[in-house]
């Protein structure tokens, strides 16, 4: 009979049953898989799909936050061209719709650009995977990016205790930074990025790339405490997390180092 005379006055009844009157730091929806545009490299436009987590915090007289709702503003965002100056301003939509002060948006998605090989200039895309995180506590605002970068790393050790070879490995740069300007080229920082390795990697290489390609890691060798020093170097003013892990390739193990930079 309650529950009937809620519906009939049509009144809330998420509001009007709340009986515990507790704040909620964070509520909302997470790994929803939702196409977009992406603008971020000159105004040339790419498709791709993002893993969305979006959520808010739940005033204390609120029993829960409009879950639909997310989805219909967002269903409305992601047809326009994503870039980080518009991703800037999504939380003034949601804070007005879901009646929110504390508003969290993240979306990780894959990012292509088109690389040509050293040797035969033979052009294929390469991916790289971004997120872009939006949170907004009260008056406090921060906006992060985080860059996972695939490279090459060659043991300088080995090289210099071996006669034929030396063992070197995959290498997954993780760079997570915090931007204030809504007009970065996240290509440069891929660049900047790459060039701290051994070698950076292709999708397609041909044999004279592949030669190309091994001799210059081989003349170019880094410890994982080289590449991740010579990255702070590049980065010092800003502020910045960054792991660095290596896959090795003759060890039962894996190497890894983190620095940071928050101040």
């Amino acid at each position: 009979m309650f529950y009937k005379n809620i519906f009939i006055y049509k009144k809330e009844i998420k509001n009007i049953l709340n009986i515990y009157k507790i704040i909620i730091n964070k509520v909302g929806i997470k790994n929803l898989y939702y196409p977009f545009i992406l603008d971020v490299n000159k105004g040339k436009l790419q498709k791709t799909i993002g893993l969305w987590n979006i959520g808010a915090s739940l005033l204390n007289y609120k029993r829960g936050i409009h879950m639909s709702r997310i989805i219909f503003i967002l269903n409305k965002l992601v047809f326009k061209p994503l870039n980080i100056k518009y991703f800037y301003s999504f939380y003034k939509i949601f804070v007005k719709n879901i009646e929110s002060n504390d508003i969290f948006i993240q979306v990780c998605f894959f990012y292509f650009l088109k690389k040509i090989s050293p040797i035969t200039k033979n052009k294929s895309l390469y991916n790289y995977k971004l997120t872009f995180l939006l949170e907004k506590k009260n008056l406090l605002l921060n906006f992060f990016i985080k860059i996972i970068i695939t490279v090459n790393s060659l043991c300088p050790c080995s090289k210099f205790i071996s006669l034929y070879n030396a063992h070197n490995q995959r290498c997954f740069i993780s760079f997570f930074f915090i931007i204030k300007k809504k007009n970065i080229n996240i290509n440069n920082f891929i660049k900047i990025l790459e060039n701290q390795s051994s070698t950076s990697l292709w999708s397609m290489l041909k044999r004279k790339d592949e030669k190309y390609v091994t001799e210059f890691s081989y003349k170019n060798p880094k410890f994982i405490e080289d590449l991740i020093r010579n990255i702070y170097f590049c980065f010092k003013n800003k502020k910045f997390f960054l792991k660095i892990e290596n896959l090795e390739s003759i060890h039962n193990h894996d190497v890894y180092a983190v620095s940071k930079k928050f101040k």
